[in-house]
């Protein structure tokens, strides 16, 4: 008998990953549904496959989810499922870390070396035949190469250590801050010194989030933290909207108090119509870049997430225990890095 896979994701991404789903699978799709609706297909479901940052697994779709033995998240954030609701039911809800951190890190090195140089104005610039005054412009304002330069990295997971291997061959000055500190012989290997919260912000020439959002990390990043950076640094975020105080980023940038942002991740996703940052002036679009969340969307990073999930779906159904698990009350097996 086949085992029920309830979809979150559009089938199409599969497919354009080269993903083929095991014969063992009954897979339904369901990208689009509301909350009644995910309830109700769930209900004799064995297993539930999302995406890690939309839609909300709500503990309406969990408790009526009867059967359910495994949430597997393709990616390597939690935040979207209710993990009280999932404890309550004795559901491990397990994400895939580490698959995207070279995707992500590149996409970060992309992001604060385009604000640096300023590339947004020189391209708009440039196409409007303005070639010698924004040249001008870029030089009088100075680009910097990372040689020298603080790169500040808040969390060392798989995707923090990437971005390290990344500074460290530019020659950047790299510091970190996690809650769980490297071993000695880590720092050594990845080039990083340790400090503190506050010191990593008002050290960075360049700040760069590579941490999940929970409920201490919400809003971590706010007008207090913003104050401490210099007001030369760049702030990027490819991380969790919700780590970074979206209005107090704004004042930061509109009173000059710092030089620019890169956010590939909001609160809510998609942005509302009406949100700020789809109304800057002139100088803040300059400024600021904002990416649909694709930090983690190569090729690549998606086949490699896809099929470890697979993977871990699999070892749940021969009755293993899953890989990543991160309400760690049920994990009896490889819990989250």
């Amino acid at each position: 008998m086949k085992s029920k896979v309830i979809c979150l994701r559009p089938k199409h991404d599969f497919d354009r990953a080269g993903i083929t789903m095991p014969a063992s699978f009954n897979v339904e799709f369901y990208p689009k549904a509301d909350e009644e609706r995910l309830a109700e297909v769930c209900a004799d479901a064995d297993v539930l496959l999302s995406s890690s940052t939309t839609p909300p697994i709500t503990a309406k779709i969990i408790s009526r989810a009867r059967a359910l033995k495994l949430i597997q998240l393709t990616g390597s954030g939690y935040n979207t499922v209710d993990l009280a609701a999932a404890d309550k039911a004795g559901v491990p809800v397990a994400r895939i870390p580490g698959q995207n951190s070279k995707s992500v890190a590149q996409f970060a090195f992309v992001l604060m070396s385009m604000l640096d140089w300023g590339i947004l104005e020189a391209d708009t610039e440039t196409k409007k035949g303005h070639f010698e005054e924004v040249r001008e412009k870029i030089r009088k304002a100075g680009a910097y190469e990372l040689e020298g330069k603080v790169l500040g990295i808040l969390g060392v997971g798989p995707i923090g250590k990437e971005m390290a291997r990344i500074g460290a061959f530019f020659d950047a000055d790299l510091c970190y801050f996690d809650i769980l500190r490297l071993s000695p012989e880590q720092e050594k290997e990845l080039k990083l010194t340790y400090v503190d919260f506050e010191t990593l912000l008002k050290r960075s020439d360049i700040l760069t989030l590579h941490i999940p959002l929970t409920r201490e990390t919400r809003k971590l990043i706010g007008s207090k933290e913003l104050g401490w950076m210099k007001p030369t640094a760049i702030l990027i975020n490819t991380s969790r909207g919700g780590i970074v105080d979206e209005k107090a980023l704004l004042d930061a940038l509109a009173s000059g108090r710092l030089k620019g942002a890169a956010l590939d991740a909001f609160e809510p996703e998609p942005i509302p119509p009406d949100h700020p940052f789809l109304s800057l002036d002139g100088d803040l679009q300059k400024r600021i870049i904002l990416t649909p969340h694709i930090g983690g969307a190569t090729r690549q990073a998606h086949s490699r997430m896809y099929q470890e999930s697979i993977e871990n779906i699999l070892r749940v159904l021969r009755g293993e225990q899953p890989k990543y698990v991160v309400n760690l009350k049920h994990a009896g097996g490889k819990t989250s890095e």
